[in-house]
């Protein structure tokens, strides 16, 4: 066990530098006893003879000393980048990270977020803002956002730089009602006739509609709703069937009225949740830390 101290080693590198006891203690603001006495200690401690004691020329490193010191000095060097270390990590441990998300992702990846980022860095603010997924590219690109949690539909990346979060394939959502309710699988051409509830927010609504071009089907839009749960209770209610890619846990809407959700029968690709940042923009060390957790929280579901 080593018993003697960083002071102790400090004090004598202070000597051995400026030639003396009494030149050091004036550099170092530090009485010459104490001085004295942390050196003595300190060959006391290790058993070695750090300086010859000359009456005319002060201390002079023995052999001991000299190679003591480059232990010393190396010693020293590994402390204060420790020091540097934690006053980095106490000025990080407050702050505030400005987030957007996708509004119909946010009650899925947001509050669980809070919730255990808060648990490991109680210092810290997320300032979730929930916005549609333009205005999410502007504020990044703007800096108006550090991150942002966002679909990649048409993504720009020669202004940002994103990690793939969750894939996720989109799916038939139908009252229990339906006539097809208890199938697994369900194709979108046998239900081209029928009444489509659309998620009308910009960017989603273009992603539906091009699964639907991709099978040559012209969907029939009987309601539009611009929330999540505003369509799941139209289709609860029997306005029609709809396409969502964010599984709610729930058979039941608000509203009480039962839904039930199918695979689609045809291949279709899947959509993906990303985080994002602005291209070439360094993130500060409190954002880049939160983004390490994020992506350490969903890389084992990929």
């Amino acid at each position: 066990m080593v018993r003697y101290t960083l002071k102790q080693c400090y004090y004598f590198r202070a000597v051995a530098t400026h030639g003396g006891i009494a030149q050091a203690a004036r550099k170092l603001s530090i009485s010459q006893p104490a001085i004295a006495q942390a050196i003595d200690k300190l060959e006391d401690i290790t058993g070695l003879c750090l300086f010859e004691r000359r009456h005319a020329k002060g201390l002079i490193l023995t052999d001991q000393g000299d190679a003591f010191l480059a232990q010393a000095e190396h010693l020293l060097q590994v402390a204060e980048a420790t020091e540097k270390e934690i006053a980095d990590i106490k000025a990080h441990q407050s702050g505030t990270i400005r987030i957007g998300c996708f509004q119909s992702i946010a009650p899925f990846y947001v509050a669980r977020l809070i919730r255990r980022y808060h648990s490991i860095q109680p210092g810290i603010t997320l300032d979730i803002r929930e916005t549609l997924q333009g205005d999410i590219i502007s504020d990044l690109v703007s800096k108006d956002l550090d991150l942002a949690i966002l679909y990649d539909l048409n993504l720009d990346p020669e202004r940002l730089e994103w990690h793939i979060l969750g894939r996720h394939k989109p799916y038939i959502l139908l009252s229990a009602n339906h006539p097809l309710a208890a199938q697994k699988k369900v194709s979108l051409r046998s239900l081209a006739a029928e009444g489509y509830v659309l998620f009308d927010a910009p960017n989603s609504r273009e992603y539906f509609y091009s699964v639907f071009a991709s099978l040559q089907i012209n969907p029939k839009v009987s309601f539009r709703a611009t929330s999540f749960e505003s369509v799941r209770s139209a289709v609860g209610h029997g306005l029609g069937f709809s396409l969502m890619a964010m599984r709610s846990p729930h058979s039941n809407t608000y509203d009480g009225q039962a839904v039930v959700t199918a695979e689609i029968e045809e291949d279709i690709a899947p959509i993906t949740v990303v985080l994002a940042h602005k291209l070439g923009e360094p993130l500060g060390p409190i954002a880049q830390r939160f983004k390490a957790f994020v992506k350490a929280e969903f890389d084992q579901d990929l």
